[in-house]
């Protein structure tokens, strides 16, 4: 049995907690939550975390042992893998605290405040010879697959153009507003960007170089286009949460345009356009990429194997790919990768 703890019981933390049951039925050895851990205290008594099971006890609080303190937790507990939800500016920190205590990790999006952390993060993993894997769950989403497989397969020609959106209003609704603070986040470039980039880097593969423009609007870069530079494909991205109101935004939407169909994702449907004949939408499995990229994270752990979807190496490149892009927008250059 594979014993786990939540670090971190925010949003993200509380997501990871109702996927709970549905992991611990799919997984290919028992695991066993044991313990969560916030530092404020009304991560657990605040009337969302006290109503998050229903009649479900695997999803009552009063099952878990409770830490404000993470080195408390540590040092009584003992893990096999903790699930960290913290923010940006605390993942490399307490990240490589926990691997070096022999663990494996699986810390939310973004890796790191830095490339410099990022990189520490997964050498510190093969160091202590532990799994790492970093949240990037739209890897696991179903449409994104699908669009994986008509560029890999060609279906429809080669690529021509490609676009990836992702926009909202400001999130000012987090612990001490860290989100606004871009020494703690990155801004939205590296905290809301970095879903795109990874799957600009997923479908596509690492670009030669990268192009941004920038604003600084309500928080550090809150906004950014950027080009990626491939030898036979237009690729761009924006992102955007300084929308005053939800309804300016477009949400969640990408667009490919092949050689002989353009391809269209957005409200959770995937619709193809072929140049000739009908338009048509792609089924979809109903997937939870949440519990999804879980299940991937522990059986690697009860494998020995490295995750062929979401590879923490992977995640190094699309996070260089990101603060390419914030110094690109800061300095109104090309930069190569």
């Amino acid at each position: 049995m594979l014993k786990f703890a939540i670090v971190g019981f925010g949003g993200l933390g509380k997501l990871h907690f109702r996927c709970y049951p549905e992991v611990k039925s799919k997984v290919k050895d028992e695991i066993k939550l044991v313990a969560i851990c916030d530092i404020e205290d009304s991560a657990f008594t605040s009337q969302t975390a006290t109503n998050l099971g229903g009649e479900n006890t695997d999803l009552d609080l009063k099952n878990y042992t409770l830490y404000k303190n993470v080195d408390d937790l540590l040092e009584k507990e003992e893990l096999d893998f903790v699930i960290t939800a913290l923010p940006t500016y605390l993942h490399e920190e307490i990240g490589v605290k926990i691997m070096k205590k022999g663990i494996n990790l699986f810390s939310e999006k973004p890796m790191a405040i830095t490339y410099e952390k990022a990189e520490n993060m997964v050498r510190t993993a093969k160091e202590m010879g532990v799994k790492l894997m970093i949240g990037q769950c739209c890897r696991y989403e179903p449409k994104h697959i699908k669009l994986k497989e008509f560029v890999d397969s060609g279906k429809f020609g080669k690529v021509v153009r490609a676009h990836f959106e992702r926009g909202g209003t400001p999130p000012m609704w987090a612990w001490q507003n860290w989100f606004m603070d871009g020494k703690r986040s990155g801004g939205a470039a590296l905290d809301l960007h970095v879903h795109d980039v990874d799957l600009v880097n997923y479908i596509f593969g690492m670009p030669k170089a990268v192009c941004s423009l920038g604003t600084n609007h309500v928080s550090e870069h809150d906004s950014m286009h950027t080009l990626y530079y491939y030898d036979d494909a237009v690729v761009t991205s924006l992102v955007d949460w300084s929308y005053t109101q939800p309804k300016i935004s477009r949400g969640i939407y990408s667009y490919i345009r092949f050689e002989k169909a353009s391809v269209k994702s957005e409200k959770g449907v995937l619709t193809v356009y072929p140049d000739e004949g009908e338009a048509y939408e792609v089924p979809l499995d109903s997937v939870d990429d949440y519990a999804a990229e879980m299940i991937d994270f522990v059986n690697c752990i009860v494998d020995d194997t490295v995750s062929a979807i979401n590879p923490a190496e992977e995640t190094l490149k699309s996070t260089r790919i990101a603060f390419a892009e914030k110094l690109s927008a800061d300095t109104k250059e090309k930069i190569t990768l």
